[in-house]
């Protein structure tokens, strides 16, 4: 952009030496047509479109891949599964732009503050202030020479441009290192079409780690199986030995002694005794093996939480007789030794607690225990009687499982489903049916969907259940119901002394306690602190064989077993550890139920590595504002550039040669050192490049042709610069004069 606006300016001569605020000419440069003195430089504009691309488009860059890839999708996790090449050629065009905005940055500012140097020197407003120290020190380009920045203020070299131009070059040059240390790129994993599980690009797949059950399956898995797989459990399970479905509620919890205590630790039931110290939060049990992850794809598996606590109660305080449709009800007498033991856990032995809904479900049971025992059956220090009530709370319900995005900690127990949308768009969770359509809220059961024609080739297979009419009327009860049962019920060695329809003799019911052999907790530590009930089954067949009369036997059988329940911390201790059991056996007896035909497949994929810019909020605030204040700098001073047309593009040794040559004699030092006083005098100078007005040309002591020779120019439209010229140069006295 050029504008002829005077092809014959010049800076005037000097015909002798003057005092300060007198107007310094220079020897005439007369201008030509071609290439007309005051016009608009191309320069400035050509750097500004080349530097502020890289300055600005690494940074917008870095700002959207700290979220998204550049390759498309909403996150690094978006399930639709969009490749991500783009993203690595960003990365690559984001660190070139960088690194060439860290080369070209100081060059490019410096060469624009140059150019603005000359319109700074210009007088544009009659107020303007400039001497010729200063003048120099802009020449100098003083704003990148630290040595002249530290001495400007007391030499008089310091100026407002000046000062500013230096803040916009450290700007330039700090922004880079400052970004370099501030963004880290990091490798993540991200998620691909590859790892989607259906529907993706890939026929290979994610990997299938597990299966999870349908809440619509569970009521139909069988009675029995949950009974004995938690009997059989209880008999032999010691609280040292891990337990591959029990999960922390709290993984991140520093209650672990503070990290003293190693992950297998908190899969032991020893973790979560009253005096392990340890103090957690507690448990849940799933399906899945505990640390089951989906490495990039998000999904849910079911949970069961239960907390159990007991406290002492008066016999008068428990129900009679025991309240519900069908309520577990326990009663042994044994008047020759004074023993009564009771239990009562009121409900329905026959129903599933909960409905087919994902949503966060919560149930509550009561159990009430009595025993009364002589003392010298019982252990007991101050009291003969035993008489506790417990509860136990548990809630169903989803969690996410650990991965990728959460940094593989699993999530808490949540209270809703997500809804459709959020299903679709965020996680990766299929139901196993024909479409492998998305779970919701509520399905039907799996196992009686249209497909009831695959049944026989299924579920013969996999299940052993028959009748589901039969199942719905005899379904699993909540879990304490199901620990009442096992511990005290047909599925305990208590059902030989307690039945009493059988008139078995007391040899008989001791034979067959002993042959049964299921003594529940017999390998926990700190449970009994006396004898064990199965110890008194040592020399059994002898005794037997010689017809002793064994009912006091059996009396320290059932006192030692009452035994556990005389402190309510180990009873909240033990039934936590038959409930987990509970609990575990409906999850996984339903998985096997289902089978690979209906039971919910729960994947994991590692995904595909990409790099990807990361950084803390207040650094994504500093770098923006330094950008966006450089940026605005630049602008500026490319505006005042264009502000009006200049005489040269910058003060180079011509231009400097030709200010000198306007001076007197007398006003620059001579060869040498410059002493302070010659310094003195130059900040004296009026150094403003003005225009010559006729009463500048009157006033000077000229020839009489050469003033009418001037003042032909003037009137012609010719205008003339001079150094301490005070006419102003602005646009619109230059159109004036054009």
């Amino acid at each position: 952009m050029e504008s002829n606006v005077d092809s014959g300016a010049t800076l005037m001569p000097v015909s002798k030496p003057t005092v300060q605020n007198e107007t310094r000419g220079v020897s005439p440069t007369p201008g030509t047509k071609d290439e007309p003195t005051l016009r608009y430089r191309k320069t400035p504009i050509f750097l500004l479109f080349i530097y502020l691309p890289t300055l600005i488009v690494p940074w917008v860059l870095i700002c959207i891949m700290t979220k998204r890839p550049l390759g498309g999708g909403s996150s690094y996790y978006d399930q639709s599964g969009t490749h991500y090449i783009n993203n690595a050629v960003g990365v690559l065009i984001t660190q070139l732009l960088k690194s060439t905005n860290a080369v070209l940055a100081v060059p490019i500012i410096s060469t624009l503050l140059a150019h603005a140097a000359i319109v700074y020197a210009m007088r544009r407003y009659h107020d303007q202030k400039l001497n010729v120290q200063q003048l120099f020190a802009l020449a100098d380009k003083g704003w990148s020479n630290y040595l002249l920045l530290w001495s400007a203020k007391s030499r008089g070299k310091g100026s407002c441009f000046l000062w500013l131009g230096a803040l916009l070059i450290l700007l330039g040059a700090v922004l880079q290192p400052l970004m370099s240390v501030l963004v880290s790129f990091e490798t993540i994993a991200a998620t691909s079409c590859i790892d989607i599980p259906i529907g993706g690009c890939s026929n290979l797949g994610p990997m299938v780690v597990g299966y999870d059950p349908e809440p619509a399956d569970m009521p139909f898995v069988q009675r029995d199986l949950v009974m004995q797989d938690v009997l059989t459990r209880l008999v032999t399970v010691s609280d040292l030995e891990p337990q591959p479905n029990l999960w922390p509620i709290n993984p991140d919890k520093s209650d672990f002694l503070n990290g003293y205590q190693k992950p297998p630790d908190r899969r032991m039931f020893a973790s979560y005794a009253p005096d392990s110290g340890f103090n957690p939060e507690g448990f849940f049990v799933t399906a899945l093996e505990n640390g089951t992850n989906t490495g990039v794809l998000r999904e849910h598996a079911v949970r069961l939480n239960s907390s159990v606590r007991c406290e002492p109660i008066q016999k008068v305080d428990i129900p009679s007789p025991c309240p519900g449709a069908r309520p577990f009800e326990m009663n042994i007498e044994r008047p020759g030794a004074g023993i009564q033991l009771s239990v009562c856990v009121p409900g329905n032995a026959s129903q599933f607690p909960f409905t087919p809904s994902r949503h966060r479900q919560d149930t509550v049971e009561e159990f009430y225990f009595h025993f009364e025992g002589p003392y010298n059956l019982t252990g007991a220090v101050n009291r003969t009687n035993t008489t506790i009530y417990c509860n136990a709370s548990t809630s169903r319900g989803y969690f996410e499982l650990g991965n990728e995005l959460n940094h593989y900690v699993y999530g808490p127990l949540l209270d809703r489903w997500p809804d459709p949308d959020d299903i679709m768009t965020n996680f990766n969770d299929f139901r196993n049916d024909i479409a492998y359509s998305r779970p919701t809220e509520e399905d039907p059961s799996a196992s009686m969907s249209e497909l009831d024609w695959l049944l026989p080739f299924g579920r013969s297979m996999v299940s052993p259940f028959n009748s589901f009419e039969d199942l719905k009327a005899s379904s699993v009860p909540g879990p304490l119901m199901v620990s009442a049962e096992v511990l005290f019920g047909n599925y305990s060695f208590l059902r030989f002394i307690a039945d009493t329809t059988t008139n078995m003799t007391s040899n008989q019911m001791y034979a067959g306690v002993c042959e049964h052999g299921s003594f529940p907790f017999s390998q926990v530590i700190g449970i009994y602190s006396g004898e064990l009930p199965g110890s008194y089954c040592g020399d059994a067949v002898e005794i037997v064989l010689d017809s002793y009369d064994l009912d006091d036997r059996l009396s320290l059988m059932i006192s030692s077993y009452a035994r556990i329940f005389n402190n309510t911390v180990f009873v909240e201790y033990m039934l936590a550890i038959s409930i987990y059991f509970a609990n575990r056996a409906v999850l996984t007896k339903t998985v096997l139920g289902e089978g690979p035909l209906y039971a919910r497949e729960i994947y994991s994929s590692p995904g595909l590595i990409m790099v990807r810019p990361t950084m803390a909020t207040a650094s994504l605030v500093v770098i923006t504002v330094l950008i966006f204040l450089q940026t605005l700098g630049l602008v500026v001073i490319a505006l005042f550039v264009y502000s009006v047309p200049t005489w040269a593009s910058a003060f180079d040794a011509m231009e400097m040669a030709r200010i000198g040559r306007a001076m007197s004699d007398g006003d620059l030092p001579p060869l040498g050192p410059v002493r302070f006083k010659d310094e003195e005098r130059l900040a004296k100078i009026d150094a403003l490049i003005g225009r010559v007005s006729e009463s500048n040309l009157s006033s000077e002591n000229e020839g009489e042709s050469e003033i009418r020779r001037q003042g032909a120019e003037l009137a012609s439209g010719r205008i003339k610069l001079a150094l301490g010229g005070q006419g102003l140069v602005t646009r619109k006295v230059l159109r004036e004069k054009s």
